[in-house]
This record gives C-alpha cells, sequence and structure tokens, in this order.
C-alpha cells in the first residue's frame, strides 16, 4: 500500500475519533472504509494509466529513433556511393602487365612450374 492511501485512511479514523463519539464512529466507519477504498482504486487507476502513457511514450521514442538511424545511414550509403563515384570517374585504372612477382595465391613463385607458365 502507498503512503497516499495509509494517510487518507489514518486522517479519516483520527478525525472520526476525535470529532465523533464512540457510537458515531461506529456508524461513520462503513463510509470512511467506502472513502478509503475508492481513493486507493482512484491511486491505483492513476498509475495504470501512467503506465500506459510510459509505455506508449517509450514506444514513440523507439520508433523515432529507428527510423532517425535508418536516415543517418541512408545518407552515409548516398555520401559513399557519390564519392565512389566521383573517385572512379577520376581515375580510370591502367591496364598494367602481370609480372612473375604477381602470382596466384597458392602457387609460389620461386617453384618451377610457376616459372614455366608464366
Amino acid at each position: 500500500m502507498k503512503p497516499f492511501g495509509f494517510a487518507l485512511g489514518a486522517l479519516t479514523g483520527a478525525a472520526a475519533v476525535l470529532l465523533l463519539n464512540r457510537q458515531r464512529a461506529q456508524r461513520v466507519r462503513p463510509v470512511a472504509k467506502a472513502a478509503l477504498k475508492a481513493a486507493m482504486m482512484a491511486y491505483h487507476e492513476a498509475r495504470v494509466q501512467g503506465a500506459e502513457l510510459a509505455e506508449a511514450a517509450e514506444d514513440l521514442f523507439a520508433e523515432a529513433k529507428a527510423e532517425a538511424a535508418a536516415d543517418i545511414f541512408a545518407a552515409a550509403m548516398a555520401g559513399a556511393q557519390a564519392k565512389a563515384a566521383q573517385a572512379g570517374a577520376e581515375t580510370k585504372p591502367a591496364t598494367t602487365p602481370k609480372s612473375e612477382s604477381a602470382a596466384p595465391t597458392g602457387e609460389a613463385s620461386g617453384s618451377p612450374a610457376a616459372r614455366e607458365s608464366a
């Protein structure tokens, strides 16, 4: 039980004891109990609504974060593609003859089979 419900119950009980005599307090007890119960129910409902609101806000934040990350990634990819296209247009690769030092992987350049195939 939370402090709000306890405080409301304590105040209601204290007021009933101080202001009313014992006989009247017995008649007022069901009313005080109903008021306390209503306050506790309202508090519980407020907590539930607050939790639902917080969950909706978290979902909205997560969606916005995901969309922002996707936009940033798309912009970075577009920039990289533009930069690659610009670099490709500026320098055309020149054809160079194969040298003996550029042997395919798995073959040793100093082996007799490698020298015969070159």
